[in-house]
């Protein structure tokens, strides 16, 4: 098992390697990006060079489509028409709304060709039966063999869900520094907190951070401490998400491959009473559970300090750029590739596109095409970003955090942000540092297994609505834990929390005898 994890690293070492989610969070603005209807969307046009095929590609940002998406969206268009005869839509949604606005679209059956499974669980998408296996009629191998190329088989198969090739993964870091907290230095600087300059991440205990915040509140009364995101728990845990969900986990960074129920662990019930403490201080908005703000905009805006977020090379730089304001990243776990690091945000192609060949050659280029990169992840040059003399990417002239139409900090996301110009802020030998943090993360005894949920579908649904209902009372600590947390878990016990444990439990077993 070791040399075949170790291979999954060393394939996508060698396509470079580069950065995952920071902050979570969406705002209320969303919605498609194109004033076309979806009949026009999925017709076709005539150009100089023949039949141009369209399709709609769907991701979310943290605040919804930029200002720029439609000029974004041309000059891409300007490229792929007359290379690979394909015209795209992008259709682009606020985080906190993505998860919602994609189950409705896919139940419907609405044309989407290309989908980011970010903020849209993976699982689920297969599960529901909305993703279109990628090797049928041989999709990928006719159309797609530079995105095998850029990312490594090894990396490719790490997707599949029994046997099948669902999604396609991401050219980025694939460990996570966990326990990591962003905290705009302008307060640390009003507390007399001096951190070392030349550390790009801060390495601290948690009862340091506690009392980093104290102080904070101390000085700051009025603004808001910390703010939570249902994606908090994961960030500053040492658990590992078996099959992309949190029922049924592994603990101590998947060290032990014992299958435990998360609600019933003593780290659950400590995390949960440390935001509860949090709330009873004052530390937490009071509509922390309700307000879909985004974090970095709300760090933007001066009333918010601080917020959870995800430890990697580059990620001052990133969450610096994202708040518009000068953040110091502290870290108290470890850096950590858990069991669903390689297909925890791939791409995919639903079972409702109308051209999934012109999809699949829309991705290959993705992947292998740095000026469709550059596009994605920073926008025009010269209108949104300039090349610095120190061959760093920068802000255009005129143009900042505060009024760039292509600002969604979310190049991690896209499918090869190793093609991409390294942003100003940052070593120059960013990828290179990528590949070491890789190298030198803890990984999970679990690292490549994939869940198959088709047994436990229905408790899965069951269980991720009792979640769903009491996840942001309970982990924002607007409950008293003690309480909160048994009667969340007794409602699990009866929704089938123990027989989702139960399968996962024998399908982890089995890959480990195969992968002996």
């Amino acid at each position: 098992m070791k040399k075949k994890v170790a291979a999954i690293f060393m394939a996508s070492i060698m396509a470079c390697s580069m950065a995952a989610c920071g902050s979570s969070g969406g705002s209320s603005d969303s919605g498609k990006t194109d004033s076309k209807d979806k009949s026009t969307a999925s017709s076709t046009a005539e150009n100089g060079s023949g039949e141009v095929e369209k399709i709609i590609v769907s991701f979310p940002t943290w605040t919804g489509a930029p200002a720029d998406t439609e000029k974004v969206q041309e000059a891409i268009n300007d490229i792929t028409r007359d290379k690979i005869g394909v015209e795209i839509e992008l259709s682009i949604t606020d985080f906190g709304s993505f998860n919602q606005n994609t189950t409705l679209a896919l139940s419907a059956n609405e044309e989407i060709d290309v989908l980011a499974c970010v903020g849209f669980p993976y699982a689920t998408g297969i599960q529901q039966g909305y993703l279109s296996d990628l090797e049928e009629n041989d999709l990928i191998q006719t159309y797609g063999q530079g995105i095998i190329d850029a990312v490594g088989q090894e990396n490719v198969d790490a997707c599949r869900v029994n046997g099948v090739l669902y999604g396609l993964p991401s050219n980025r870091d694939i460990a996570q520094g966990r326990g990591c907290a962003a905290i705009a230095t302008e307060y640390l600087d009003g507390i007399g907190y001096e951190a070392n300059t030349d550390d790009e991440i801060v390495k601290i205990s948690l009862d340091e951070l506690n009392d980093i915040y104290a102080q904070l509140h101390e000085k700051y009364p009025d603004k808001e401490v910390y703010r939570p995101t249902t994606g908090s728990m994961s960030q500053f845990s040492n658990v590992d998400s078996l099959g992309g969900n949190v029922f049924g986990v592994l603990l101590d960074y998947g060290q032990n491959l014992d299958v435990v129920n998360l609600f019933e662990s003593d780290f659950y019930k400590d995390y949960c009473a440390r935001l509860y403490d949090y709330n009873q201080k004052g530390y937490i908005s009071a509509d922390a559970s309700t307000d879909t703000t985004a974090v970095g905009e709300l760090v933007k805006a001066g009333t918010l300090m601080s917020y959870t977020t995800g430890g990697k090379p580059g990620i001052k730089a990133q969450e610096t750029t994202l708040t518009g304001r000068d953040m110091t990243i502290f870290q108290t776990l470890d850096d950590y590739i858990s069991s669903t690091s390689v297909a925890s945000m791939p791409w995919t192609i639903p079972i409702s596109a109308q051209h999934k060949e012109a999809a699949m050659k829309f991705l290959n280029e993705c992947y292998t095409n740095a000026d469709i990169a550059n596009l994605l992840a920073w926008g025009i040059e010269g209108t949104h970003y300039k090349i610095g003399d120190d061959g760093l990417a920068t802000y255009a002239d005129g143009v900042d955090a505060s009024n760039s139409g292509w600002n969604h900090s979310m190049g991690w996301m896209m499918p090869n942000q190793f093609l991409t110009h390294v942003w100003e802020g940052n070593d120059p030998d960013l990828w290179t540092e990528m590949k070491e943090f890789n190298t030198n993360a803890k990984v999970s005894k679990a690292s490549g297994f994939s869940f198959d949920s088709t047994n436990v579908a229905n408790e899965l649904t069951a269980v991720q609505n009792v979640y769903n209902e009491y996840q942001t009372s309970v982990e924002y600590g607007f409950v008293d834990p003690e309480t909160g947390i048994a009667e969340m878990n007794d409602k699990m016990m009866t929704a089938g929390i123990q027989k989702i444990i139960d399968e996962k439990k024998a399908q982890l077993a089995a890959w480990q005898e195969a992968n002996k």
